[in-house]
């Protein structure tokens, strides 16, 4: 293979770029909740509903439910990180078609579904904890589904075919592996 080099390198980047991320992303989402009263910008900045919200500081229960919320789809959205991560440590290593790839495909295109859906989900969370403390009639629930969402299921279903290629490249190197 003439690019097995630039393979392994390129990987190792990419895996130390996930590495990264797996650290940065929680530490976004912690830090998001946490520091959401001592921000510059207005509360009306973050949602998207239609009905404004007064600017104020949101009550200690609400940030914690709001981070309490975001555990989910950042719970899967590490997941999905850590599998592409050890997908790109196998190539870091040489290997490039084994049953360990198509196993951590198929769970990266699942992950990636379900992470949409916990998404959707969380942000519908945010938009009633934004507007909790309107007066009622002026409260919000908001049910996003958009292109972002429809463009990460499209990637699952690319994932997920990959997944069946990689498994008949492994089945296609085992029987070069025992033609003589």
């Amino acid at each position: 293979m003439r690019n097995f080099s630039k393979i392994k390198t390129l990987s190792n980047w990419i895996y130390w770029a996930l590495s990264i991320c797996i650290v940065i992303i929680p530490v976004y989402y912690l830090s998001f909740w946490f520091l959401i009263n001592n921000t510059d910008f207005p509360l009306e900045a973050i949602t998207t509903g239609t009905t404004s919200i007064a600017p104020r500081s949101l009550p200690t229960e609400i940030l914690a439910a709001g981070y309490f919320s975001s555990i989910f789809p950042l719970t899967v959205l590490v997941c999905v990180l850590l599998s592409l991560r050890k997908i790109f440590l196998l190539y870091k290593s040489g290997i490039v078609f084994s049953f360990e790839h198509v196993v951590l495909f198929k769970k990266t295109a699942k992950l990636l579904v379900f992470w949409v859906l916990l998404s959707v989900a969380y942000e519908s969370v945010k938009s009633v904890l934004f507007s909790l403390e309107n007066p009622p009639g002026e409260r919000v629930l908001s049910v996003e589904f958009g292109s972002d969402e429809l463009t990460v299921i499209l990637v699952a279903a690319f994932v997920y075919v990959i997944a069946w290629v990689m498994d008949e490249g492994r089945v296609l190197a085992e029987e070069n592996k025992m033609t003589i």
